[in-house]
């Protein structure tokens, strides 16, 4: 079974993007203090991780949106709408609804804003082609950082995998133990579609790029 967004904790599902990334931020800025990552990580990139992710870059894995962003955020986040601008999206199609806040990890932590849930949660965009509302499980193509003088490429939602209150049996949070902190989303049909698994301290279950 999918957990709901809302079991853990219930506001996330009710805020506003900002605030779901501002919370992402302090977490990250709490493992620098503490010496568990670097300086260079913790930055505008990783604050909106619309351009990073654990696995290859161009591969395929599973994310369930925490927040669905109005265009009204992204303008007034001067950063990210450069990222936007800077990565070929037009400002016309910078709609309500294109970019949104998603967890790779569930559920919970020692605090929310420490936990995996929230420090790794990813922002994707979402193509106007589609629409996505919290609880969502969405397959989302791999992005990375600028390099070589370009400008990166976008975390970008492909499909969607299972709308809320969908739940058919076919995908869940792995391990199937709600004690676990970091489960990651699994699918039946994974293996037989080319998908393999990562260990180590960012699991994660995803289809490499062909």
């Amino acid at each position: 079974m999918i957990a709901e967004v809302k079991n853990r904790h219930p506001t996330v599902g009710q805020r506003s993007l900002h605030n779901v990334l501002r919370a992402a931020a302090v977490a990250a800025s709490i493992l620098v203090a503490v010496g568990l990552t670097s300086c260079a990580t913790y930055s505008t990139q990783s604050e909106w991780r619309i351009q990073s992710d654990v696995v290859p870059v161009g591969s395929l894995r599973l994310a369930q949106v925490m927040s669905v962003g109005r265009r009204s955020d992204v303008v007034e986040s001067p950063d990210l709408y450069k990222i936007l601008k800077a990565s070929g999206i037009d400002d016309s199609d910078i709609v309500d609804g294109n970019i949104v806040v998603a967890r790779i990890y569930c559920c919970g932590g020692l605090t929310e804003k420490s936990s995996s849930e929230v420090h790794e949660a990813r922002g994707i965009y979402v193509p106007r082609n589609l629409h996505v509302n919290v609880g969502d499980i969405v397959e989302m193509r791999v992005g990375r950082p600028p390099q070589d003088g370009d400008h990166g490429l976008l975390n970008t939602v492909t499909r969607v995998v299972m709308k809320r209150g969908q739940d058919d049996g076919s995908c869940w949070w792995d391990p199937r133990d709600d004690r676990l902190w970091l489960r990651v989303l699994y699918c039946s049909w994974m293996p037989e579609q080319g998908w393999t698994k990562q260990g180590g301290i960012h699991p994660a279950w995803y289809k490499p790029p062909a």
